[in-house]
Formats: structure tokens, sequence, C-alpha cells
């Protein structure tokens, strides 16, 4: 009986080494992070400019664009996938398509910025296009993407970590980066656009927006000049005054100044909420601010 058992021991020591050795742990191919933005500068080909009476027309009255997250997959994902890219290409099949998105948690307006994960699998469950105005500052989405080939391919080149395999997966990131300009023109695309049907756009108060406009100039003045205790006063400031000026309902009537006007604040459109919490995350990610220890 003990020699028998040995025996079956001795077999399979035998066999085993160049099945374990045949085994590798499968890396995925990282891409580096790709930053999108809430707000671009734009503009709408002057074919919508200012109205001067007799003087004719005037200005350009289009100074910012919505930012959106576009994820083009291609037919079978193939933008995503490097056996594509190959010539010729390697034969693929998609096993399965994850994107997760995961919100942090700001600690101004924590009540409209929590932190959030929302996760979708399936390629038909791919939410592809995302409207980036309100979304909070530090946003990540991650598309994972696991396929099979017909045969080996190395995924990483002669000198990566894998070896050839027929099973790969590929990661793809997009963070949701926040810079005083992108700011500047959330501000400018905030009055463009109207609150509801109020009539009136989402900064309200035109002086208001001016008067914000220039407190970040003062931002971007101190931080060129590499002060940053006055970038901390100027953006403190700056956040004080959106505080100030939160609206949560809808202005009485449409009066381009006084005090029922100012930045709206209301769950469809945060978009008070929103400046703070990109002053806040522009103030660490710049140095100005200092978390405490």
């Amino acid at each position: 009986m003990n020699k028998a058992l040995l025996t079956i021991v001795a077999v399979l020591a035998t066999i085993s080494p160049p099945a374990f050795g045949a085994r590798t742990a499968v890396v995925p191919t990282t891409h580096p992070t790709k930053q999108v933005y809430e707000a671009y500068r734009g503009g709408s080909g002057s074919a919508n400019r200012s109205y001067l009476g007799y003087a004719g027309s005037g200005w350009e009255v289009i100074n910012a664009v919505p930012g959106v997250l576009s994820i083009e997959p291609g037919p079978a994902w193939a933008n995503y996938v490097g056996a594509a890219q190959l010539s010729p290409a390697v034969n693929y099949s998609i096993k399965n398509v994850v994107l997760e998105k995961r919100t942090p948690t700001a600690i101004q307006c924590a009540d409209v910025y929590s932190e959030q994960l929302i996760q979708q699998q399936g390629t038909r469950n791919i939410r592809l296009w995302w409207p980036l105005m309100y979304e909070a500052a530090g946003t990540t989405w991650t598309l994972t993407i696991l396929y099979g080939t017909t045969e080996p391919y190395d995924d990483d080149g002669p000198t990566g970590p894998n070896r050839a395999g027929y099973v790969h997966t590929e990661i793809w990131q997009w963070q949701l980066d926040v810079t005083l300009d992108s700011m500047k023109s959330l501000m400018a695309l905030f009055h463009e656009l109207p609150l509801g049907k109020s009539q009136v756009p989402l900064i309200s108060d035109d002086a208001f927006y001016e008067m914000l406009q220039l407190k970040l100039d003062e931002v971007t003045a101190a931080v060129m000049a590499f002060d940053s205790v006055e970038a901390g006063l100027a953006l403190g400031e700056f956040e004080m005054l959106l505080m100030d000026r939160c609206l949560s309902t809808l202005p009485a009537r449409p009066n381009p100044a006084g005090a029922s006007t100012g930045v709206a604040n209301t769950m469809e459109n945060p978009a008070c909420c929103k400046l703070l919490t990109d002053a806040e995350y522009l103030g660490f990610k710049l140095g100005i601010y200092q978390p405490r220890k």
C-alpha cells in the first residue's frame, strides 16, 4: 500500500513541474491616465454674436463649452485592444468589459459630492458618453477589457512582464482634473447656460460674475509669482464670495443684479457647490491649501 502511494507521488512529481512551470501571472497592460476637464474654451464659430443695434454685430458671446468624456470603442472594442493594433492583427474575442466610475468625497458640499462607486459590465451596458460639467473633481473612470486570442501574443512586447499567452487584460483610465483655466471656462459656461425656465443664467448677477473672474485672475497672478500666501488668501476670498451668493431657489424675477441673484445651487443645478469643491480641489493640488497633519 505504501509502495503504491510512493509510486503515485513520484509520477505526480514527474508530471507537475512542466504544468506549474507553464503558469504565469497575467500582468495587465495599464495605459497612462488621461486628464479630462469640466469645461473648455470655445465658441460658436462666430455664429452667435452680440447685437449692437445700428452698429451691427459685436463680439462672440460663447466663450466656453461643456466638457464630455467620450469613449469610442470601435468595432468589437478594437480601439482599446492591443492585439488589434498589430500588423497583421491577431484574432481576438472579448471576454468581458467593465467600467468603474469612482467619485471622491469633498470637504465642502459633502451632501452633494459624496463618495460613490458605479460599476458597469458587458459590452452593451457601458455608458460611452459622460457629460462633465457638474462632475466632482478627482472623479475617475477605469475601463478594464479582458480578451482572448487564437494564438499566443505578448501584449507587453519582448521586454514586457508577460509571457506570450492567450488571455490579456488592458486597463484605460481617465480623471477629471481642475485647473485655473478650466475653472474660468466653467464660470463662463455657467454665465451662458439657463437656470431651468427662470430665463436667467446659472450665474445670474452679471457684476458678480465679473468679480469672480477677477478674483481667479488674482489667484493666477499669485501662483505665477510663486506667492502661495497671496494665492491662498485670494482663493479663500473667492470661496467666501461664493458662499454668500449661493441660491437654493429660483430668482423671483430675471433681474441682472440684486438680492435674488447669485449662483444657482439647486439639486438639479449645483453650480455653486461645483465651484466651491473645484476651488478646494485646486487649492490642495497647487499646494495653496495645506491639509491638516
